[in-house]
């Protein structure tokens, strides 16, 4: 059978063999090291062993079972077999990322362990960090399980009912405290190609190191002190891991206006002089607030353009013109800023391409995306007009929408202006542009004026409330997009108050049946206070009696689970996985922190073999047997360290009980807008769309907005073609001068852009790999 020909449920089956024989060979190294190290003495010896026993628990416990179920129904959520793309099938690769690491990881060390320049300690700690990466893993992945039980078939979205469900509140309490610290240490930017890596970690070390110093009222001091902090981010990724993740929980929307703003700095602001291409036009041109008129489609009358007055009354609209050559007609000021100007002047080109730039609706500008733009009118020889909107939350929705429907009109009715008969007009925006991208399109289509001749929108948010689907979950990994922040941004765009995400989420009036409608919730994070919970109200027979009151206290009464119980041998740990009861016993919060009090109140620290909480709790796999022969032939003494970190359980059940931005935002009423949201525009808006590029990486969190918005097009016969990117991140394009994977990502882009020029206009979905 030709590989064309197949369907995508057996390339799945494929996928998951292959799979399979990874997990296998994983195992077979972990068991191979664990015999070795176990006969050693020494603080690292014990480490690597410690950590390898956890790898072979997260295998046989969770990891590889959640695979395999999630392969077995992500093709349903599929826009068709030749697209093998969604939210599932994105978490399923990062755990092959993962396991790739491990595996290229387990046999260097088990090659080079004796050697004398085995760098013991730096490899146990890199050990550690990505046993614990797989382990928070698995727990999403059981996390994306359960909000399919919300969703209706085939949907990768959550239905409405969700955010007023018990139930979803609870589950998403619990997700709320997966720990975040493995992703953005040792392990940060695991997922995407190697040229990303370090411009990631450079990014982080700034992120954490400005956090540190951002109450400083002096920009001097506030810059010197990152300087100086900057150092010990740099040689402690785990230090630097915990100020990210402290910070992308708690940092209000100022700080990121402030952080991003470091893009408009005016050192920043001259990098693409030196490093981009030349161009001859690069103006700023103020459009006046005054209004006019434009003919409707229909040909009989016209529709009176008013300037923007949402929030702060009406105002002028500053764009920026870009061109490689000048062109006749362009505004031209004193004040340009092109470099190597020459004499000749071209004629006008036929075509324009409008650009809305990102960055959270609440910062940038057209000028931080020069990055990209410069190269766009090189290779596009068109010229492009940039809008400098509003930014939230000083200016939330819909004063931006206002503003490029405005800009938009002014460019169709002056195109000689900007070099242009304005023949074919593109429209294009990343990110948080492609959103008003769409929203500009909607707009001008239900105003009767003429509408883009097509739009190619990149990393797109669709839908501005927080409501999860299986990719989005990956905002508790991504380096970019935090979860945090990406729930404040939305909030702050959407016109919601810092007051109002941060007020107290009601407490229920009765604590919630939680067996009667939901499977056990049992994830890597076993000792978070939810957790406990759960599985407490689920097991009415067992001896330890937990009460949830209505102010979120927990009594507990019980014993944990003493080391006598553990398994001692691989053989016998694998057969408990098999036949132990379906809920492991759990240290009550009391006896945790009674026996760790004199470190409670350092937050910051972490057990070096802690890695992960999950030690001694063993999940229920149904006729789950150790694939391995070693399992049943090698006899191992396992005595891992499995003590709790109460620092990291204090400060996840802090985050389990309190209310996180995500969490508030989804109680929220925020309006079912479609010139906010566009995935919820009716047919008949979509239905006069034109031709739609959708340009995604299967790594980004908004990936599910992108394919929900293409099958929703496509349910209506409407043009829509969806690029897919391999081991990309979200905003890309802002990377285009340090990762040639980037670059050709732009270059797609630029493609898609042309398509709409030339007519080219195609259906299909693409997917490439860079």
């Amino acid at each position: 059978m030709d590989d064309r020909e197949e369907t995508s449920q057996t390339l799945d089956e494929k996928h998951k063999k292959e799979l399979s024989l990874l997990f296998r060979d994983l195992r077979s190294e972990a068991i191979s090291s664990m015999e070795y190290f176990k006969r050693l003495t020494g603080v690292n010896n014990e480490r690597f062993h410690n950590a390898f026993y956890h790898l072979l628990q997260h295998i046989e416990n969770r990891v590889q079972s959640s695979v395999d179920t999630i392969l077995t129904y992500a093709h349903r959520y599929d826009i068709d077999e030749k697209t093998r793309s969604n939210g599932h099938r994105s978490l399923v690769k990062l755990v092959y990322k993962c396991l790739s690491h491990l595996m290229l990881l387990c046999r260097y060390i088990s090659l080079n362990k004796e050697s004398l320049l085995f760098r013991a300690t730096h490899y146990s700690n890199e050990l550690e960090s990505y046993v614990s990466l797989l382990g928070q893993l698995g727990a999403c992945m059981y996390y994306a399980q359960q909000i399919v039980k919300f969703c209706e078939p085939s949907e990768l979205f959550a239905i409405e009912a969700y955010s007023d469900d018990p139930l979803a509140e609870a589950l998403m309490a619990e997700s709320d405290a997966i720990d975040q610290i493995p992703f953005y240490g040792r392990c940060l930017a695991f997922q995407f190609c190697e040229s990303m890596r370090r411009p990631f970690t450079i990014i982080h070390i700034a992120m954490a190191s400005y956090s540190e110093n951002y109450e400083s009222t002096s920009g001097f001091m506030k810059l010197a002190g990152s300087l100086l902090d900057s150092g010990k981010y740099w040689l402690d990724p785990d230090l630097r891991a915990q100020q990210i993740v402290n910070t992308t929980r708690d940092a209000d929307i100022g700080f990121c206006k402030s952080f991003w703003g470091l893009t408009e700095t005016p050192a920043m602001k001259q990098l693409p002089h030196y490093m981009c291409p030349n161009i001859e036009v690069n103006q700023v041109i103020t459009i006046k607030a005054e209004s006019f008129k434009l003919p409707r489609t229909s040909g009989v009358g016209h529709v009176t353009i008013h300037p923007p007055s949402a929030h702060i009354g009406p105002g002028p609209v500053n764009i920026r013109l870009i061109s490689h050559k000048r062109r006749s007609g362009q505004v031209v000021g004193q004040d340009v800023q092109g470099e190597g100007q020459g004499p000749r002047v071209l004629e006008k080109s036929p075509f324009v391409l409008i650009h809305c730039h990102g960055g959270g609706f609440v910062a940038q500008s057209s000028k931080s995306h020069e990055v990209y733009l410069r190269s766009w009118a090189v290779d596009l020889q068109v010229p492009i007009v940039s809008v400098d909107y509003s930014l939230a939350p000083e200016c939330p929705y819909p004063r931006a929408v206002e503003e490029i429907f405005f800009a938009y009109c002014w460019v169709l009715k002056n195109a000689n202006l900007v070099g242009s008969v304005a023949q074919k007009v593109c429209i294009t925006g990343d990110s948080a542009g492609g959103n008003l991208s769409m929203a500009l399109t909607l707009k001008s289509i239900s105003k009767g004026i003429r509408p883009p001749d097509g739009v190619v929108a990149i990393y797109t948010p669709m839908l501005i409330r927080y409501i999860p689907s299986p990719s989005r979950m990956l905002s508790l990994v991504d380096p970019l997009l935090p979860v945090g922040i990406t729930a404040r941004c939305l909030a702050a765009y959407a016109g919601i108050s810092e007051e109002d995400l941060f007020e107290p989420i009601e407490s229920a009036p009765h604590s919630v049946q939680i067996h009667d409608k939901m499977q056990k919730v049992d994830s890597p994070n076993q000792h978070t206070g939810l957790n406990i919970i759960l599985d407490e109200l689920e097991n009415e027979d067992l001896e330890d009696n937990v009460v949830l009151t209505a102010d979120s206290s927990l009594q507990t009464h019980g014993e944990s689970e003493t080391k006598a119980h553990r398994p001692n041998t691989v053989q016998q740990q694998c057969q408990q996985v098999k036949h132990l009861p379906l809920k492991s016993q759990t240290p009550s919060i009391a006896s945790i922190c009674g026996e760790h009090s004199h470190i409670m109140t350092d937050l910051c620290t972490r057990s070096a073999v802690n890695i992960n909480s999950n030690a001694t709790a063993i999940p229920e796999i149904k006729d789950q047997q150790c694939t391995s022969s070693s399992c049943n032939s090698t006899q191992l003494e396992i005595s891992p360290s499995t003590s709790l970190s109460p620092p990291w359980y204090a400060q996840t059940r802090h985050y389990a009980q309190s209310p996180t931005p995500c969490r508030k935002l989804r109680h929220i009423h925020v309006d079912r807008d479609p010139l906010l949201s566009p995935l919820l525009a009716s047919d008949d808006l979509l239905t006069e769309m034109p031709p739609v590029y959708l340009v995604v990486s299967h790594l980004d969190p908004l990936l599910d907005d992108s394919l929900t918005f293409a099958k929703k097009l496509r349910s209506l016969s409407k043009p829509v073609q969806v690029c897919l990117l391999d081991d990309l991140p979200h905003g890309f394009l802002n990377f285009t001068l340090v990762s040639k994977e980037c670059k050709n990502a732009s270059n797609l882009c630029v493609s898609k852009i042309r398509q709409v020029f030339t007519n080219n206009n195609k259906t299909q979905i693409e997917e490439t790999d860079f």
